[in-house]
């Protein structure tokens, strides 16, 4: 079988880009040139077809066909081509591998979650066995809904429902599958696992004795209710635990029914019992130079002042704000979470460029001040913008602020007052020991 690389034909599909790997498939974006449209074609790995042969790596696709759910991945064909078993569905936005916006954004998370859960109760409910739930496997796709994939590891559960196996990733498997013996609860625990993850930033280890490490961060992003349904899904003792995704999922969705705050909410609440040493200062500060800077927003983290375009908070250093659903412009970028217009190509803020143009040139933006300096080039620039969102060229004039002096590193407006620039994150105010 030839080798892999970009431009390889499998059929009807042309490959254009790797976008994953793992030790039995590797994933390719790819082009349908019957039809033209982008899809993601995963390709089995020879050694896998060699060691278990067709009957085995076809079962993925078997188990694939029998779940129809909006949160699962549906593969659109699975053939042999070229020598190769493919697996095709629509390409995702990307994978819960690395991806921190769910922990600025409890929303986010929540909804994560929840759209897990549901694909996986049904699963259950069809009596199939995922057995590797991991962030790696949960996949964006767009309008923020997440889908579970890669049934590789599935197997139909017998009516025992447990399964000899070695199958499952290590860091996520409950204690009964890292033995050979998988039950619908295992998948719980894995999910159980990933959600604490997901909104802490904290994976989960052994003896897994509550609380968990970064238990404040739960407490603070998630209501009390959804708390008992992630611990009660953690829980080594199989009796305490849910028995399968169904009950993990009712009972979350009732917990989150019974919610009548936010997260957000909670944590304010939280966090203005405690007085920041700076408190006076970033108040007189935004007198001062908040409408020059839009410092409309409060940094979760501390409550300080900060703008949507600052790289970190310049009271507490942190880079977990999320503007998501505090922005004023019309979309958000998946991977900085700030706004942005629907004719830029790429976002201003972090550089992805995620947005395609219609040919067309933008429209006058209102809030721009300054011209892209790369020549022919149409794009405007709001303030404090770091790319040019038509071209993606770097601003390389450092912005100014009347009162502001620039920055000794990156040479963009700063303020004594600040402990962190917001724009390059260097520390200004180390004798402050915060």
């Amino acid at each position: 079988m030839s080798k892999l690389r970009r431009g390889t034909r499998l059929g009807k599909y042309r490959l254009e880009r790797k976008i994953g790997e793992g030790a039995s498939a590797e994933v390719w974006l790819g082009r349908d040139t019957v039809h033209g449209w982008k899809v993601a074609v995963k390709v089995i790995s020879p050694h896998v077809v060699e060691t278990f042969g067709r009957a085995e790596v076809e079962k993925e696709a078997r188990v694939a066909a029998r779940l129809d759910h909006p949160n699962i991945v549906t593969i659109r064909n699975a053939d042999w081509a070229d020598g190769h078993f493919i697996l095709v569905s629509d390409p995702a936005q990307r994978s819960l591998e690395g991806y921190t916006a769910p922990r600025k954004s409890p929303a986010l998370a929540l909804s994560i979650i929840r759209d897990v859960a549901a694909g996986l109760a049904y699963a259950h409910e069809h009596r199939v066995l995922h057995r590797d739930i991991k962030p790696g496997n949960i996949l964006l796709y767009p309008g923020r809904v997440a889908k579970l994939g890669d049934f590789g590891t599935a197997r139909f559960a017998p009516a025992a429902t447990r399964l000899q196996t070695e199958v499952g990733t290590q860091g996520y498997m409950a204690p009964e599958q890292a033995y050979g013996h998988p039950r619908y609860a295992s998948d719980v625990f894995s999910l159980g696992l990933t959600a604490y993850e997901l909104v802490t930033g904290v994976l989960p280890g052994w003896p897994f004795k509550w609380p968990f490490e970064a238990h404040d961060r739960l407490e603070a992003r998630v209501p009390a209710g959804v708390q008992s349904v992630i611990r009660k899904a953690t829980t080594v003792d199989l009796s305490r635990r849910w028995s399968d995704a169904v009950e993990f999922h009712t009972a979350l969705e009732s917990a989150l029914a019974r919610s009548s705050e936010t997260p957000k909410r909670r944590q304010g609440a939280r966090k203005r019992r405690t007085a920041r040493p700076f408190e006076h200062e970033a108040r007189w500060f935004k007198r001062e130079h908040g409408a020059a800077l839009e410092l409309r927003f409060a940094c979760y983290s501390c409550e300080g002042p900060i703008s949507e375009p600052m790289v970190v908070c310049p009271w507490c250093g942190t880079d977990r704000n999320s503007f998501r659903e505090l922005t004023r412009l019309p979309l958000v970028c998946p991977d900085c979470e700030r706004g942005v217009r629907p004719e830029w190509k790429a976002c201003p803020w972090c550089y992805p460029a995620r947005f395609e143009s219609n040919g067309k040139l933008p429209p006058p933006d209102r809030a721009a001040v300054r011209r892209c300096s790369r020549k022919g080039c149409p794009g405007m620039l709001r303030p404090m913008m770091r790319y040019c969102p038509m071209c993606k060229t770097k601003v390389r004039r450092p912005w100014k602020v009347e009162g502001l002096r620039p920055c000794k590193r990156c040479k963009w407006p700063t303020s004594e007052h600040f402990r962190f620039c917001p724009w390059c994150t260097r520390r200004q105010r180390e004798s402050l020991g915060i």
